[in-house]
């Protein structure tokens, strides 16, 4: 009887896949032994299971021994020394994962050798910490890293000495001087009376803040700056200045005065001019819930308006060389070189007024959700950044046009919420140049290679992970070097095409007269129907 080969094959195929198809070590134990792990050297680095103690555990052992700590941070303590360590390892290395241990070390003598007899505590987290050392003399310090072997790192660098800071009944008569005594120490409580004498203060230390009220009942002060003081009339009334008698606070050099009005309703800070005129006051107005400061001129001939109030002045009065805001009508202007920015009392308007030519005349209109710039260019010069120069965002309820630019009342370039764009005219390649490759999220491109399962057999291959603009969709797909049709040498390709066509991707098809993998290049393309 002929042996089926095949068939045998075949069926040591189908078991040896079941083999490969189970759980390595499903049905494994360590029954009262243990399983050793060593490395390429066949030195024994770890006992898992049974130790030699009778107990069960996992023992790493024979690492070698970890990186140096980094350098340890000391200072001095009550009656000891504070040792700190930043969870850090020298010139950066990487905490191993063997690591178990950092050891402090300290003695007053330099230079010493880190052993079980200068070993005085240990930071167990990896985070680092810091510890504290009774002593009561000082104390140099060294680090030391060990790992689970219990193989120890070099010592670090040495620090030190630090002297522990002295605690109650050990400082001596004499011994604290004034650099020992922290800024703003000494309180009130600690200050013995009539201990301050006058040869104990300095020249100009006293002053307002000090002085308790009505510590000073003279009636004249004479020479010196009076800062912060508050002027009462004589007839006690509360006014910060008498006015009903005529006091004038100051009166400068030129003749101009400077007086306080203590008005009820607007108080003010008036100013004259040499000849007894007003020249302009600033008042407070308004009441607690809503005040008010405002800055008053005198009335000016204004060569362009005529009478005005300028609310605030800085310049000189001559046309075109001044700024100054003013009360025209109902309108408030700022008045620049000669031209004048306007706000109306609405403040539904800001505008700029070239008082000599009225063409050149710009307004920025406000209303709600809305803002109109009539008589304007927009020029937009941005900074050199990764940010976009103009950024439109609408939220998603948008229905109107995103873009809308047009020509006396009719539209040219369109973008609605959607992202269709509408052109006045054709869009081609004789009316727009793109440098570059021009990409469009309704078009998506690329190739693939087939490798037919076997002869004259339609084989397939899924394109997925696109994301096509549009609600119907379109594909092409082409053979790259095509050997199409029956040959004498029968490897040619008979069929390709594709199905399952979506926004997110594709199936892909191609026969062929033998198993030679092919190279098939697809495109989608998205429409809005």
């Amino acid at each position: 009887m002929a042996i089926d080969y095949g068939q045998m094959l075949v069926q040591i195929e189908r078991r040896l896949a079941k083999v490969e198809a189970q759980s390595r070590l499903s049905s494994a134990a360590l029954d009262d032994t243990a399983l050793q792990v060593k490395d390429g050297n066949g030195v024994l680095r770890g006992i898992l299971g049974q130790q030699g103690d009778g107990t069960t555990a996992v023992n790493i052992v024979n690492g070698g021994p970890p990186p140096a700590p980094a350098t340890p941070t000391a200072a001095p303590a009550l009656g000891g020394v504070s040792v700190g360590w930043d969870g850090t390892f020298a010139n950066g290395a990487i905490i191993p994962m063997d690591w178990a241990r950092v050891e402090v070390h300290a003695s007053p003598t330099a230079a010493f050798t880190a052993t079980a007899d200068t070993l005085q505590a240990t930071i167990e987290t990896a985070q680092g910490g810091i510890v504290y050392i009774p002593s009561a003399t000082p104390l140099y310090v060294q680090l030391l890293a060990r790992n689970t072997s219990g193989a120890a790192s070099p010592a670090t660098a040495e620090v030190g000495p630090y002297a522990p800071k002295p605690v109650a009944g050990e400082i001596g008569i004499g011994e604290i001087t004034e650099t020992l005594i922290a800024d703003n120490a000494v309180t009130t409580p600690k200050v013995f009376a009539n201990a301050v004498t006058t040869a104990k203060l300095a020249a100009g230390s006293v002053d307002a803040v000090a002085l308790k009220a009505d510590a000073i009942t003279g009636k004249t002060i004479t020479g010196g700056v009076i800062n912060g003081a508050e002027f009462h009339s004589d007839d006690g009334a509360g006014g910060l200045v008498d006015i009903e008698n005529g006091t004038v606070v100051a009166t400068g050099a030129n003749g101009w005065k400077f007086s306080i009005l203590p008005n009820d309703t607007v108080p003010a800070v008036g100013f004259n001019d040499s000849t007894g005129q007003p020249a302009g006051a600033v008042f407070g107005s308004g009441n607690d819930a809503l005040p008010n400061l405002g800055i008053m001129s005198g009335t000016f001939n204004d060569p362009v308006v005529g009478n005005s109030r300028w609310l605030t002045t800085v310049g000189t009065t001559a046309a075109g060389n001044r700024v100054w805001t003013r009360r025209v009508n109902s309108s408030t202007l700022l008045q620049v070189a000669g031209g004048e920015a306007m706000i109306d009392d609405d403040a539904s308007r800001i505008a700029y007024i070239d008082p000599a030519d009225s063409t050149r005349n710009t307004y920025l209109s406000l209303y709600a959700n809305l803002a109109d710039l009539f008589n304007a260019r927009l020029v937009i010069a941005p900074p050199a950044t990764a940010s976009p120069a103009l950024h439109l965002n609408a939220p998603t309820a948008q229905t109107g046009a995103l873009t809308r630019l047009q020509l006396n009342g009719a539209d040219r370039f369109v973008v609605s919420p959607a992202g269709a764009v509408t052109v006045a005219g054709a869009l081609s390649a004789a009316s727009a140049s793109v440098t570059g490759v021009l990409a469009a999220g309704s078009i998506a491109s690329g190739t693939v290679a087939i490798t037919p399962s076997a002869a004259n057999t339609p084989t397939s291959v899924s394109v997925s992970g696109l994301s096509v603009q549009g609600n119907s969709f379109r594909a092409f797909v082409s053979i790259a070097n095509p050997a199409p049709g029956s040959t004498t040498s029968n490897n040619g390709v008979t069929g390709v095409g594709f199905s399952n066509l979506t926004s997110s991707g594709l199936t892909i098809w191609a026969t062929r007269q033998n198993t030679t993998a092919l190279t098939v290049h697809w495109m989608v393309m998205g429409v809005t129907i």
